[in-house]
């Protein structure tokens, strides 16, 4: 029941993906295109209703059952003298009846303790109004319609069979993973102390719901919208601090990170009170296991930039940043010009008369690349200076992609 359940959902989901990532992107698709949406209803609902009856089967095999009539019970004591683990193993199985994908999705709804909100319960009604108009009728159906079912359906079923059925049931999401059991890694993490792995996975679970960019374990997220890495950096910001590591040799223990008004992102160290800045490009999270206490890891890739016409003869000879010298004061003053930053400098330092005004100072970096690496304090993290050397001729989706194959392996290995 459950494997034969699991695969029709994957074929399922599988098709549903073939549409959104071909079908839906041509120009003028045919109409015998959107047949495959026609499978993709089909075995999706098909799969639920085994996997509904697969929850309401571990409770009592007569939940499943549409009626206790004569086959039944002649069933039932056949399997109790053979020793069968089912009716549907004895020689009545053609003539006993289960019951429709509704009755098995309002018993799981009344008759269990499974947790089954309101809008997956809507989500799988409208599942079986489009299921019963294929078969029964010719209809057409907007796409638009089974695209609000589908979006984040498999996630929400993956929650939903994974703390009904259990290890058995294998999610396709390995962000369901942590979803279904995140009151137990919590527990786990406050039994054994690992308060700042407990804060940052809480903050990284928000993230992801926030922002609907999921990761299981050893799992890598790939972000190229600058928006949605702003939502991502507000929650692990609200109460962890960053250390920064940077291709150049920079570092930082404590790291402020914020997304600037005109897509920029800003990194303040403030230990050595300096900002750097880079146009950005992507954004790579490495989620680690939950219960280790490794730290998660953010990298940024930057992209090539332009400075205003005016300032360019003050970038470096290697053409790498833009470095200026940032002065608070009303209006903010920046000085990019190599010798009246080194005349402060000295009249700081050697002239007592001199009224030092608040200053930092700021690098522009204008090249693309993978810019640096940053981890949580308080967390064990990785050699960032042999990641940054591997990453050096990478873009970001390479490096992602370098990251994921690495995390395979290394779990293989642990294994």
């Amino acid at each position: 029941m459950l494997n034969n359940g699991m695969d029709s959902l994957k074929r399922g989901f599988s098709s549903y993906l073939e549409y959104t990532e071909t079908i839906k992107k041509k120009e003028n698709p045919e109409l015998e295109d959107y047949l495959i949406l026609k499978q993709a209803i089909l075995s999706t609902h098909h799969g639920v209703e085994i996997l509904l009856k697969c929850i309401l089967n571990k409770q009592s095999e007569f939940l499943i059952v549409d009626d206790i009539d004569n086959n039944y019970k002649f069933a039932y004591k056949e399997k109790v003298d053979k020793g069968y683990q089912s009716i549907f193993q004895t020689s009545k199985a053609q003539k006993i009846h289960t019951i429709t994908y509704e009755e098995a999705l309002s018993r799981v709804k009344y008759l269990s303790d499974n947790d089954l909100s309101e809008q997956l319960e809507k989500k799988l009604k409208d599942l079986n109004t489009l299921r019963n108009a294929l078969s029964h009728a010719e209809v057409s159906i907007k796409d638009i319609e089974i695209e609000k079912i589908f979006e984040n359906l498999l996630l929400d079923l993956d929650v939903l069979f994974k703390r009904a059925i259990g290890d058995e049931y294998t999610v396709f999401y390995g962000y369901s993973e942590i979803k279904a059991n995140y009151n137990k890694y919590m527990e786990y993490l406050s039994e054994h102390q690992m308060l700042i792995k407990k804060r940052t996975m809480d903050a990284l679970y928000v993230a992801q719901e926030k922002t609907e960019q999921y990761s299981g374990q050893n799992e890598v997220i790939y972000i190229e919208d600058i928006l949605i890495a702003k939502k991502f950096l507000k929650e692990l910001q609200e109460d962890l601090d960053f250390g920064m590591d940077l291709y150049n040799g920079y570092c930082s223990g404590k790291t402020k990170i914020k997304v600037t008004q005109d897509g920029h992102i800003s990194f303040w160290a403030d230990d050595i009170k300096n900002e750097y800045l880079i146009k950005f490009k992507s954004m790579i999270i490495c989620i680690p296991s939950i219960k280790s206490n490794e730290s998660p890891i953010v990298i940024f890739e930057s992209d090539n930039d332009s400075i205003e016409p005016e300032y360019e003869s003050f970038i470096s000879e290697d053409g790498e940043c833009l470095e200026g010298l940032c002065i608070l004061e009303e209006p903010k003053n920046i000085i990019y010009d190599p010798k009246k930053r080194y005349e402060f400098n000295m009249r700081c330092e050697s002239d007592e008369s001199f009224t030092i005004l608040e200053h930092y100072t700021e690098v522009r970096f204008l090249k693309k690349r993978i810019f640096g690496c940053f981890n949580i304090q308080g967390l064990v993290y990785w050699d960032f200076h042999a990641l940054l050397r591997v990453a050096k001729n990478k873009t970001g989706k390479e490096f992602a992609e370098f990251l994921e194959g690495m995390l395979e392996r290394m779990l293989k290995v642990g294994e």
